[in-house]
């Protein structure tokens, strides 16, 4: 089992405060879900293999991500996008 953490942020360097972490599998089945804390943190503790990420905040921000887990620790940073017709 390896850690999966990392930093959601939005507009390059603030926190997503707020934004939810979801991990999925490869059949597309979402296996669990994170709060980030106050300064855009996440951690999962997860089995080697390939897994998705889906990352949402309640402002409509959205980001996706793929990372392939090892016997080492990782880290994945992500910037969310502005959603449809946002400024």
């Amino acid at each position: 089992m390896s850690k999966l953490s990392g930093r959601i942020t939005v507009h390059g360097d603030k926190p997503a405060k707020l934004a939810t972490v979801e991990v999925v599998n490869p059949t597309g089945d979402i296996i669990d879900q994170v709060q980030v804390d106050d300064d855009g943190r996440y951690t999962f503790h997860l089995s080697n293999g390939a897994w998705k990420l889906n990352v949402y905040d309640p402002h409509g921000h959205r980001g996706k991500g793929e990372v392939a887990l090892g016997d080492d620790d990782q880290s994945y940073d992500l910037d969310l996008h502005e959603p449809e017709g946002g400024h």
